[in-house]
């Protein structure tokens, strides 16, 4: 079998895979039915090929072909290119008709006619030649982050159809033929790579690519070759069991060939590409074995800055309380100093909606793929000033990729990377290398917050244990000044002065309750922790909230998850925390509201230490119980101090309330939480460690009670 003959075999082959393969992907596009049909009109192409070298009748069986390919290019590039004018719409119809018209004509006894065959010829050529000066103009006209890899598909695609067309004359010889084959396979599977990751892919991916899908081929089949010859074709039962063999090994080594090979061909052909693979891992795993933000932020902007990948890098973290991000340090163009809904809403939406990286390319081609007539469709027109209001805000930023920083449902950072030259898009191990990164960036985040949180702890302890002292120094005094202020004779003092002993009384009184608060605070008690069910302990301290005097204009919603795992909490504690936050929340709402009291199953990943292997994420489920109101919310300057004992913005409060719901929370080893904006209410969260559900004992249950306590 000759050599052009192989190659048509194969190219046809892969045009059918190719074909086969687009159509399931999902969703459904008409990009995909575009360039299945394209690669349909391909493999005819090559199967004529194949077909002409044992009929002999080269010449007809590939002009059929050709003509269908002539068709189905222009609708292809068309929306490849997303040309939704007029002009490309008449073309593409124009040609079907043509090429219609044509593979008619060929059907007929004309087609041995030499003008026939040369106007179909020529027909097919200038068609071609269309779509790819349409290619041209597009090219030209393109953005930087653009223009280089439509040159390199412009390029590409006039030396396919130059050796294509050399390989379709009559006597041009083996080698012409082969090369025309597999020029067409290597465009058809550019292509097909830039679809499916849908953008187009650069040449050093490209080439990455096929040199992994080339010497993997060829290791197992050499695998496979080896194996199967061993004992010839003679022995056929033999023969069949070391076919058996050969797959086996073949699946067995896959992935670790597979790994070996993307290292060694990525080091020995693209070096600069691999170099840059090893500094994001070896950041990754410098990132995942700290708990300090700083540090954490140090590693991250300096060694992506230092990779050549990232001319602009910029790290935010959420600020505490409120719908935004402040900026934690940046290197190459400096950013804005934060990121919010009123000034960069479109992205902050599209992280919130999608929650997973957002790259200026695919904003672009979503851009160019919404219709340029948009004032008959208001969602259209609506999503178009969306992905422009996006796309600006990322060119001004510098950024080609936004990465969200996720804990559990909550985005607690962003990372911004950008590159210099925006022509060089970031590849996908880049980009996967990324969100490994911004999932240990979260991590960190998230420890640093408890590790802060519990050495304040300790601290206040410490703290705590001093006080308590002092507390019951000053209280033996205050009885003494109370019991001399009273054994005073009222007959015997001037008659303004009995006011003053009445005050010294009264005071003493104030100063001794709350020195009683300070020590129940102060006091070492953990209470009596057993498996509870958190929604039964809800329902009765809502019951209980219920008997009590309320405002008429307070209303009391409740929505708890189902099946809840139990929790290791003192139940009197637990519904103490409740009433707390309750009564604090219905004195936040003077003119009435809605309180809303919920619980939900969270699952979170966390970094665990325990082991002598390093730092591995495991996944941990936690109760949470919200109390939300609808009252005019927390300033933001009081909401670091809130939790702080003796802050308090009433007039009569001690202060030690949060406090003290803090302390029974943290004794559960949980959390409590708490977000507000000003004027739009409240948010506390419970957030405790969950139990095995066979913790809790028969009979006991997640009780689901009535939407409306009231």
């Amino acid at each position: 079998m000759s050599v052009d003959v192989t190659s048509a075999i194969l190219a046809s082959i892969v045009s059918a895979t190719v074909a086969i393969a687009i159509l399931f992907k999902r969703p459904r596009r008409p990009l995909y039915l575009y360039f299945s049909a394209f690669t349909l009109a391909l493999f005819l192409w090559h199967a004529a090929a194949v077909a002409a070298s044992v009929s002999g009748h080269f010449f007809e069986l590939r002009l059929w072909a050709a003509l269908i390919v002539a068709a189905a290019a222009g609708y292809f590039f068309r929306d490849l290119l997303r040309d939704r004018s007029r002009t490309a719409q008449r073309l593409s119809r124009l040609a079907t008709v043509i090429s219609a018209i044509l593979f008619i004509i060929n059907l007929t006894p004309l087609h041995d006619e030499f003008a026939v065959r040369l106007v179909s010829s020529l027909y097919v050529v200038a068609s071609l030649s269309l779509v790819l000066h349409g290619l041209y103009s597009r090219t030209r006209n393109a953005r930087y982050e653009e223009k280089k890899r439509l040159g390199l598909l412009f390029y590409g695609g006039v030396t396919t159809l130059l050796l294509t067309a050399v390989a379709a004359v009559p006597g041009s010889g083996e080698i012409a033929a082969a090369a025309g084959h597999i020029a067409a396979t290597a465009y058809v599977y550019f292509l097909y790579q830039s679809i499916v990751a849908r953008r187009l892919v650069d040449l050093v991916e490209l080439m990455g690519k096929a040199s992994v899908l080339a010497v993997l081929t060829l290791m197992l089949a050499l695998i496979y070759g080896v194996l199967v010859r061993w004992v010839g074709s003679g022995e056929s039962s033999l023969w069949l069991f070391n076919t058996l063999v050969a797959s086996f090994v073949i699946l067995i080594l896959y992935d670790q060939v597979r790994t070996f090979v993307e290292e060694t061909t990525s080091r020995l052909l693209f070096r600069e590409r691999y170099e840059v693979k090893q500094v994001l891992r070896r950041l990754l795993h410098s990132v995942r074995t700290t708990i300090s933000l700083p540090q954490m932020r140090d590693l991250v902007l300096e060694t992506l800055y230092g990779s050549g990948r990232a001319g602009n890098v910029a790290l935010y973290l959420q600020i505490e309380g409120e719908q935004a991000f402040g900026l934690f340090g940046f290197r190459g163009q400096k950013p804005p100093d934060t990121m919010s809904l009123a000034e960069q809403p479109a992205l902050l939406l599209e992280l919130r909606r999608e929650r997973k990286p957002i790259l200026l390319e695919h904003l672009v081609v979503r851009q160019q793929e919404l219709p340029f007539l948009t004032h008959d469709d208001p969602t259209v027109q609506r999503e178009t000033e969306r992905t422009n209001e996006a796309i600006a805000a990322m060119r001004q930023m510098g950024a080609n990729a936004i990465i969200p920083m996720l804990a559990e449902d909550r985005i607690t950072g962003i990372l911004c990377i950008g590159v210099e030259r925006l022509t060089e898009a970031y590849s996908a191990d880049e980009l996967s290398a990324f969100l490994s990164l911004a999932e240990a960036c979260a991590i960190v985040i998230e420890n640093s917050k408890e590790y802060e949180q519990r050495r304040e702890r300790d601290r206040l302890a410490a703290v705590g244990e001093m006080a308590a002292g002092m507390a019951h120094e000053i209280r033996n005094p205050l009885g003494a000044i109370k019991g001399a202020a009273q054994c005073l004779d009222p007959a015997g003092l001037p008659k303004e002065s009995e006011e003053f002993v009445n005050v010294i009384i009264e005071e003493v009184d104030r100063l001794n309750r709350v020195v009683a608060a300070f020590l129940e605070y102060a006091r070492p008690y953990r209470g009596n922790p057993e498996p509870t069910a958190v929604n039964a302990v809800v329902s009765g301290t809502l019951k209980l909230i219920s008997r009590d005097p309320v405002p008429a204009n307070v209303v009391f919603e409740q929505h708890l998850a189902a099946d809840l795992p139990p929790v290791n909490v003192d139940p009197e504690q637990l519904k103490q925390i409740l009433l707390n936050l309750i009564q604090n929340a219905v004195q936040a709402m003077p003119n009435g509201g809605t309180i809303t009291v919920s619980t939900i199953l969270s699952t979170a990943r966390r970094a665990d230490f325990s082991g002598s292997g390093g730092p591995r994420l495991i996944d941990a489920e936690h109760v949470l119980v919200r109390v939300r109101d609808t009252g005019d919310g927390i300033r933001t300057e009081d909401l670091p101090r809130i939790f702080v004992p003796f802050f308090t913005t009433k007039p009569t409060g001690t202060g030690l309330g949060l406090a003290l719901s803090q302390r029974m929370v943290e004794n559960a080893n949980g959390r409590l939480e708490v977000s507000s904006r000003p004027s739009e209410g409240a948010t506390f969260t419970v957030r405790l460690p969950a139990l095995s559900r066979g913790a809790l004992p028969a009979g006991v249950g997640a009780m689901n009670p009535s939407p409306n306590p009231n």
